[in-house]
């Protein structure tokens, strides 16, 4: 993947930004493209671009310039990979297009100037892409299906601009880190970074997945059209049993095989899950001399994820590096607080930290391509805890906001009903009950289906859980110049997934003792290539202690003073007491205060 960025004036106002200021700026993002740079710009525009180089690497520089067949030129800059370049490169030869390299993101840079954004509905992959039309002064941004790649932007009343950090963008404009209230309450619960368009940043905006955003810039005041390109297939679920099987099967051999494209070498994460298990065990029939690297460290005890990931190994007969994430250079929250200064965001999930560690093992190595097992879960129903929940929702709901509302309380790390008892009066007051919040949650759910339907939840998953898993998997290992790819948040499998029936993904029984069927259909699918141990092991994710590491930095003086404007007296000394209710709080709390301390974000309202 590569790293984005541009701003463009408006109507007649010309761009008065020092050229090496703004390649300061692209340059900022080094991690994210350390093999190439360039840059397009004239009175009005400058787009830059940093590369990691994977297909092609001795050629593809960018920005692309690309003359259209009709007339005029496109300027673009593409970010992730096009796994089906090779087949619409040959449509475009068809019809006379010439390349002057075999890089994918040229294949995108002339899909788009022939076939302008109808093209986003031939690719097949993960990418964010912005072009601009020099002629029309109309910048275009996009985002692939699942928002495996980040892109950011800004509006005000004489210019537009583009990044793929939140931190770079706000760098560009000189944006004040003035937080958004909404965000940060919805953070709070969901450890997510952004909600809806907005981000934590007040007035920077996300491209959401499967969202094509149109910048009219001719106009003295820059004018935004938003709207999807592509949404989530709706569900059928006519297939059940061993055709079910045989689809599955079938759709996660080929995206794996799409995501093996690559002119560098190309490993796999093997973390001990069915997940990872499937996709290696498919990937070592097709790469000669496979590598694996396995985070292990954990939180001291026992590692069962490093066993069953070493079985899977010595089943393959692989080569696996293990990486500790406690004996790594940087220790645990010494590499906490370089993340989130670096991205100018908090981490999401704990093991965001233990993601970075292994993707610099992983680069220590000489790879450059890591092939991750994200998305299943989300996709196919793999987490019984929460399965749990929203089928009891499902069971007592009428609608969906009433859906979202049970659901939040149920699930958040601070839920919205206990929100009154930690925080300030003023940020209770900004926050109008985490309205933005719960109408988000409600959307999702209602596009999937009934409320009263347990499969809809899969939607709410797939649509927000999912994405800010796929996004804190990229700032972490982009973090050490490795590019992450998941199969499975690919659009040919959510494709096949929503004709499968929703037994054959998930069954949650009404005793709760009793244990629930998870991802039925994909474990079936693939036992044949599987040892038992790893076919029917249940979902676990990483043993990072992160209470205590949480607890550490909001021991840290200049942490726990950044959150006094937003929590009420007490509410910390409540958190870090021993058997606290509110052990969970720990986490999103002390990433907002070293959010605060690392980028000069302030939490006073």
């Amino acid at each position: 993947m590569c790293g984005l960025i541009g701003i463009l004036r408006s109507g007649g106002h010309r761009l008065d930004i020092a050229h090496h200021d703004l390649t300061d700026c692209r340059d900022r993002m080094y991690h994210r493209g350390p093999d190439d740079a360039g840059a397009w710009f004239d009175s009005t525009s400058w787009l830059g671009h940093r590369r990691l180089a994977i297909m092609d690497p001795t050629h593809g520089h960018a920005p692309f310039v690309v003359d259209r067949p009709s007339g005029g030129t496109r300027v673009v800059a593409f970010n992730g990979e096009l796994l089906n370049h090779l087949e619409i490169r040959a449509s475009l030869a068809a019809d006379g297009a010439t390349f002057r390299t075999s890089c994918d993101g040229e294949t995108a840079a002339v899909a788009i100037a022939h076939w302008g954004e109808a093209a986003l509905h031939r690719f097949r992959g993960m990418f964010a892409v912005a072009w601009y039309q020099p002629d029309t002064r109309v910048l275009k941004l996009a985002r692939d299906p699942f928002g495996v790649v980040p892109l950011y932007y800004r509006v005000d009343q004489t210019s537009a601009a583009f990044a793929s950090e939140l931190r770079i963008l706000a760098a560009l404009g000189d944006v004040p880190m003035r937080p958004d209230p909404m965000v940060v309450s919805a953070y709070l619960s969901t450890i997510r970074i952004t909600l809806g368009e907005r981000t934590l940043i007040e007035g920077l905006r996300t491209v959401l997945p499967g969202q094509l955003v149109s910048i009219e810039l001719a106009d003295d005041a820059p004018r935004t059209i938003p709207h999807r390109w592509w949404t989530p297939p709706e569900s059928s679920g006519e297939l059940s049993g061993s055709a079910a099987d045989e689809l599955i099967l079938e759709a996660i051999t080929h995206s794996l095989e799409a995501h093996l494209q690559s002119d560098v070498e190309v490993c796999t994460l093997l973390s001990g899950g069915v997940d990872s298990a499937i996709l290696t065990s498919i990937a070592a029939d097709r790469v000669p001399r496979l590598r694996t690297f396995t985070a292990i460290g954990g939180d001291g005890r026992a590692d069962p994820d490093r066993d069953a990931a070493s079985l899977m190994a010595r089943h393959l007969g692989l080569e696996q590096t293990e990486v500790d994430v406690d004996r790594t250079d940087e220790p645990p929250l010494q590499r906490w607080r370089r993340m989130v200064a670096t991205l100018g965001v908090p981490l999401g999930t704990p093991n965001e930290i233990a993601i970075n560690a292994l993707a610099e093992g992983v680069a220590k190595a000489g790879v450059k391509v890591a092939i991750g097992g994200e998305g299943a879960d989300e996709l196919f129903g793999g987490y019984e805890p929460v399965l749990r929940i929203v089928s009891s929702v499902a069971q007592t709901v009428e609608s969906p906001m009433q859906a979202a509302v049970t659901l939040l309380n149920a699930v958040s790390w601070l839920a919205p009903v206990q929100k009154a008892a930690a925080l300030r009066p003023r940020w209770l007051e900004s926050i109008e009950h985490d309205r933005l919040l719960v109408e988000e949650t409600a959307r999702a759910i209602d596009s999937g289906g009934p409320a009263a339907d347990p499969r809809s939840y899969l939607r709410w998953l797939q649509e927000i859980n999912l994405t800010g898993l796929l996004g804190r998997l990229n700032h972490a290992t982009m973090l050490a110049s490795v590019e992450a790819r998941p199969p499975f948040a690919d659009r040919h499998v959510a494709d096949a997934i929503a004709r499968v029936a929703t037994q054959d993904l998930f069954r949650v029984p009404s005793d709760p003792a009793a244990t629930a069927e998870t991802k039925t259909t994909l474990r079936r699918a693939f036992r044949h290539r599987l040892p038992t141990e790893i076919a029917e092991r249940p979902k676990a994710s990483f043993p990072t202690p992160f209470r205590d590491w949480a607890h550490r930095m909001l021991s840290t003086g200049d942490v726990a003073d950044a959150l006094e404007p937003l929590v009420l007296e007490g509410t910390l000394d409540a958190v870090l007491a021993p058997d606290s209710p509110h052990a969970l709080l720990a986490w999103p709390l002390a990433n907002l205060g070293v959010w605060c301390r690392e980028t000069g974000a302030s939490l006073d309202l």
